[in-house]
């Protein structure tokens, strides 16, 4: 692998994947030789878009099996809806194909498992594609934790709390466009189903992985405990909607250090500075450092010897990164996770966010999603290295 251009296949070419296409695209050692969607024209459209924009020709596949048995390639990533990429992923790595799903990894324990396992026994690279914990604050926090200028971190506290006045809540059966509205009456139109991210808000703490990822980035450990509680489904903002509008999670973590996460995607909130939905602080026994509250302030730190310091230097984006990593999207972490995987790949490396670190952001907030359902008791997450 080391000499030649790795050929890539695409699963699910949604909004998701059209973000991607472009910054993926830079990588000098990559190659998109396929691509595939389930929704009318989809494939089609991309692989002509890629065609005009980006100067490759991958053929275009209507389902899963028919790119399978057709197309030749070294790696896959799926973007498909993350709550059914598990079995794809499996069956890839099953067959040698190298494998980097979106985020969530997993939407249940079994699932988990199962990822682990099959990286085992295929010995291919997994990776997930969790793109914030490669933020530049994030970078200097985590040097900060290693260095021991934060102390011992005793308490780790995250949030994602996006608000859409309009989300792709529904789909249509035939042709599998997807609706964005803020409609409910679709619920009782039979040409119609949920979505993936209407499955998902039904209990938002699932799609916590790119809270914990960074944070477990800069403290280390592990979470071992989990409780939660959540807002009743359908019954403050998003009446007619059968969702929470927030999840609160509590959490030990195997070092010591407790972790407070949220996740609401349905009620308004402000965005931040840089980082839209996403807020971080870190607490230490020598300094704490937060992330921006709004668009109108700075991350922060406070120590003894200075009190409160705002740092406008915290930003998402390296100054001294190329430029393929300052023009991708979310703030500049959209080309991290291809980067890595690809350098895994070729240079037989263990990708930077493997199976291990993606079932230990996942498995907590299932098991959170869980508690919330049982009135918030406490539950025990497995240790997924043994």
């Amino acid at each position: 692998m080391a000499n030649k251009k790795i050929r890539l296949a695409v699963l699910g070419t949604g909004p998701r994947w059209i973000s991607l296409a472009k910054v993926y695209m830079q990588h000098p050692d990559l190659e998109i030789v396929a691509v595939c969607d389930i929704a009318d024209g989809a494939a089609e459209e991309a692989a002509q878009q890629l065609k005009e924009h980006c100067g490759c020709e991958p053929k275009a596949f209507t389902s899963y099996e028919q790119m399978r048995d057709n197309a030749i390639y070294d790696a896959i990533f799926i973007t498909c809806d993350p709550d059914i990429q598990v079995d794809y992923a499996v069956a890839e790595m099953d067959r040698g194909i190298h494998v980097m799903t979106e985020v969530p990894a997993a939407y249940t324990i079994d699932q988990c498992y199962a990822l682990v396992s099959a990286v085992r026994r295929s010995g291919v690279k997994y990776q997930l594609a969790e793109q914030t914990r490669y933020w530049d604050f994030i970078a200097k926090w985590r040097n900060m934790a290693q260095n021991g200028e934060l102390g011992k971190i005793y308490y780790a506290e995250g949030e994602y709390l996006h608000f859409e006045e309009k989300w792709d809540f529904y789909r249509n059966k035939k042709t599998g466009k997807r609706v964005w509205t803020n409609d409910c009456s679709y619920e009782n139109d039979p040409e119609y189903e949920r979505t993936w991210r209407y499955r998902t808000f039904t209990d938002p703490i699932l799609y916590l992985p790119h809270e914990l990822s960074p944070l477990l980035s800069i403290t280390g450990g592990r979470i071992e405990k989990v409780s939660c509680m959540g807002t009743a489904r359908g019954e403050s903002y998003t009446k007619g909607f059968d969702v929470r509008d927030l999840e609160c999670a509590i959490m030990q973590n195997s070092n010591g250090a407790i972790f407070s996460l949220r996740a609401g995607f349905t009620t308004p909130f402000g965005k931040k500075k840089h980082t839209s939905a996403h807020w971080y602080q870190i607490k230490g026994t020598n300094k704490c450092v937060e992330w921006s509250r709004s668009t109108l302030d700075y991350g922060k730190s406070y120590d003894l010897t200075n009190g409160w310091v705002e740092h406008p230097d915290w930003t998402c984006v390296s100054p001294d990164a190329p430029d393929e990593f300052k023009k991708a999207s979310h703030g500049g972490a959209d080309y991290y996770p291809i980067y890595h995987f690809i350098d895994a790949i070729k240079n037989d490396k263990t990708p930077l966010m493997d199976v291990y670190k993606a079932v230990e952001c996942a498995a907590p907030a299932i098991l959170a999603s869980e508690s919330a359902k049982k009135g918030g008791i406490l539950l025990e997450v497995p240790d997924f290295r043994k």
